[in-house]
């Protein structure tokens, strides 16, 4: 890889750990300032509960004490200078498999202070963090159209291990009609479930379970999945798509109290362009005019489907892990 001028040390200013106390505003501030013109009505949601949550005593009192307990970002470090916090890095805990993964997240750092190395230092210091924690992995996620950011984390140690694309369609937008379509649409059945259970472990790897913190019991039929759906209050509905009298791929819709309908794309890794376009374009049909829709999938999969769904690409994410604890 070719070499590239590291930006010397920040002269100004000090790096300290987060305080959640009486930091959670001007942390929300700087994100939605560096975020803004890429963040979706979810990201905006997460701002929101972090400016509810620092005038919230309750929540203050208790957060402290669970730090390392739950997957909220409520650990870090935040550069200020001047009595203003122009950088921020947060460091948010999963278990999983018996193994304690961090993520660094939140990566940002004011845009009339950056190329001042601000955001390499408050990264390397939540790397030792996690490793002091006895992390097992570290991992973070960048935009795929932020070479530096995705230079700077390779010079940090970082590996590629995937890449992912979010997929997203208001209720409002057109949906396309598919003239002839090759395929048929049907519920979901009983029968479905072994291809339909291999292929979400293609389109959402174990590897990064720890975060999608899905066991996927909650989708399957019988009397276990049909309680867990209870259980969790969220609607779930389930269509399979079949060419030929062939199962070719599921799409599983769960509506819950987000702002967006997330979606389960489970499908070959070469699914056929056409066959898979008319099962996403179901499940817009399904959901016109209520709620938006939103899909991760593997970069690779599908594009062409999407598209002819109208489904627009809102981000495609590089996912990165470095070792944790020696």
């Amino acid at each position: 890889m070719a070499s590239i001028a590291l930006p010397a040390a920040p002269t100004s200013g000090k790096m300290r750990p987060l305080n959640i106390i009486r930091d959670l505003p001007n942390v929300a501030d700087l994100i939605e300032l560096c975020f803004a013109s890429t963040m979706d009505a979810d990201g905006r949601n997460y701002l929101d509960q972090m400016r509810e949550h620092a005038r919230d005593n309750r929540f203050l009192a208790w957060a402290p004490r669970m730090i390392d307990s739950i997957s909220l970002p409520l650990s870090g470090f935040v550069w200020e200078e001047a009595g203003q916090i122009i950088g921020n890095v947060s460091l948010i805990p999963f278990f999983k498999w018996g193994k304690r993964i961090y993520l660094i997240a939140n990566v940002a750092t004011h845009p009339e202070q950056r190329r001042r190395g601000i955001a390499r230092q408050l990264t390397q210091a939540a790397i030792t963090r996690a490793r002091e924690k006895r992390a097992d992995a570290i991992w973070l996620h960048v935009r795929s159209d932020n070479p530096g950011a995705i230079a700077l984390y390779h010079e940090l140690g970082f590996i590629e291990r995937a890449r992912r694309t979010q997929w997203f369609a208001r209720p409002n937008q057109d949906i396309p009609a598919l003239i002839n379509p090759p395929a048929t649409i049907r519920t979901r059945t009983s029968p479905d479930w072994n291809l339909q259970r291999g292929w979400l472990d293609h389109c959402y790897p174990p590897e990064l379970g720890w975060y999608f913190q899905q066991t996927w019991d909650f989708l399957q039929p019988g009397l276990l999945g049909g309680l867990l759906r209870v259980l969790s209050e969220d609607q779930i509905s389930q269509w399979s798509v079949l060419r030929d009298g062939m199962l070719k791929g599921v799409l599983s819709v769960q509506e819950s109290y987000r702002s967006t309908v997330q979606a389960w794309l489970a499908c070959p890794p070469h699914a056929e362009s056409a066959t898979l376009a008319t099962l996403l374009s179901h499940g817009r049909h399904a959901f016109s005019g209520k709620r938006s829709i939103s899909l991760d999938v593997p970069a690779s999969l599908g594009e062409a489907a999407f598209h002819a769904a109208g489904f627009t690409a809102q981000r495609t994410l590089i996912w990165m892990e470095t070792p944790g604890k020696g």
